[in-house]
């Protein structure tokens, strides 16, 4: 991550009144990206997304507007018009203070796309030998986000952050029985190592190859990479500060207090070489680092952009982002981190004489966030005997509360660290290891 001031010509035509109180973000996204699909023509691409953004806060109301061809002129008076029936809000402005005196420039060379190129195929190539009927998935990108700030305050500032992606999976079709699999990683200076990708994948695809019945019933369960967001996302609910001004989160009050296991540690981390959200400051300019969010089991801190801190009496401490360029930031953690432990996955497999492991949990969305209720199809589920996995289960739900599960019936955390990327229902990357869950719901349908 390098870090930039402003060039000297920018934003040369916005002028800040006496008494005007708000900010603009210059917000500039490039992708270079190369796919290869099963019975497709193979694509390179290169796009770029060019929004700008201007908040304007009038007698306590907050006015939002973005625009692609506007001058900063004009989008601070649509902006000032919006603010006439905004909401209201008790945000301020940092000070904006550079940390660089280096001109942004982009890092992009084209010798990087042949290298995606290379990296791609010979993922696709590796997937392809798993099986006649398996159609692979390869997608490797590059992307590299610039964000220019200034506000009310005199303050300028900017900063250039790169990293590189890599998904890959496939599925296998065999008459009614579908067995999907898909792994994502990130990187900071190099493209993902595709070998140790292609390792996860194959051990995925290869505990898949048989069909195993099961009883419906409560079973200790391993909760891989991939879903372990699931059960984080009413944690994040609890933890925001929407939830905590409208008095719905049970946390409000438990600061210093133990709310969950103390095996769980969960950090919200800007510092992160690799991290997608890596960067010195939020969307709002407020400066980052590591913040712990759970420590051993105790709330340290909640997740809070300027002006839900500013109401709740706390300091910000940079967890305002937007969720789109075109959105307004609001309160979203940075990096998600889960500290891990010392247990490889062979020896979670081992701690119980029968459980299961979850890879793929589809409509896994809480029905009641702040209370933690889950439930959802399991998509990607296998059985595990005496330490080996047998076969994949098909036809189950897996139904769960997040807070049970992350307090009492967390048994142990991994030691291997993947990232997953952010969706429609995952605010934040995150990049965590495996959860053993000693008791969870397991309804199979016949």
């Amino acid at each position: 991550m390098t870090v930039f001031t402003v060039d000297p010509g920018h934003l040369e035509d916005l002028q800040w009144r006496p008494g005007e109180i708000g900010d603009a973000a210059d917000l500039g996204h490039q992708v270079w990206s190369v796919e290869l699909k099963g019975g497709q023509t193979p694509m390179v691409q290169h796009g770029s997304e060019q929004v700008r953004a201007m908040r304007m806060i009038t007698a306590g109301r907050l006015g939002f507007a973005t625009s692609r061809t506007m001058s900063w002129q004009q989008l601070k008076e649509e902006a000032s018009r919006a603010a006439a029936s905004g909401p209201e809000t008790s945000m301020d402005e940092p000070v904006l203070e550079s940390r660089s005196n280096s001109f942004i420039r982009s890092q992009w060379d084209p010798s990087m796309g042949s290298l995606m190129i290379e990296r791609a195929h010979r993922l696709y190539a590796h997937l392809e030998g798993l099986a006649d009927n398996f159609r692979p998935a390869v997608s490797v990108t590059y992307h590299e986000i610039v964000t220019q700030l200034a506000n009310s305050n005199g303050g300028q500032t900017a900063w250039r952050h790169g990293y590189w992606g890599i998904t890959a999976g496939g599925r296998c079709v065999d008459g009614t029985d579908f067995h999907g699999i898909a792994e994502t990683q990130f990187g900071a200076s190099e493209i993902p190592n595709v070998d140790d990708l292609f390792n996860a994948l194959q051990d995925r695809f290869l505990w898949g190859q048989k069909i195993q019945r099961v009883m419906s019933g409560q079973y200790p369960m391993v909760f891989l990479p991939s879903v372990v967001m699931g059960l984080l996302t009413p944690v994040l609910a609890r933890l925001s500060g929407p939830a905590l001004i409208a008095g719905n989160s049970a946390w409000e009050d438990q600061s210093d207090q133990r709310v969950l296991s103390p095996l769980l540690t969960l950090a919200s981390d800007a510092t992160m070489p690799d991290g997608p959200r890596s960067a010195p400051f939020d969307d709002e300019g407020t400066p980052t680092d590591r913040w712990p969010l759970i420590d051993r089991g105790v709330l340290k801190h909640f997740v809070l952009d300027r002006d839900s801190s500013r109401r709740l009496g706390y300091e910000p401490l940079g967890m305002g982002y937007r969720a789109t360029p075109n959105a307004l930031p609001t309160s979203l953690p940075s990096n998600l981190v889960i500290e891990p432990n010392q247990a490889t996955l062979g020896e979670l497999l081992s701690r119980f004489p029968r459980m299961l492991v979850l890879n793929g949990w589809i409509g896994a969305r809480p029905t009641n966030p702040l209370r933690g209720d889950i439930a959802g199809n399991a998509s990607d589920l296998y059985f595990v005997d005496h330490g080996t996995v047998s076969g994949r289960v098909k036809n189950a739900v897996i139904s769960i509360n997040a807070f049970e599960a992350l307090s009492s019936q967390l048994a142990a955390v991994g030691e291997e660290t993947r990232w997953v990327a952010p969706g429609m229902m995952h605010t934040a990357p995150a990049k965590v290891p495996a959860l053993l869950i000693d008791s969870v719901d397991v309804t199979v349908r016949r």
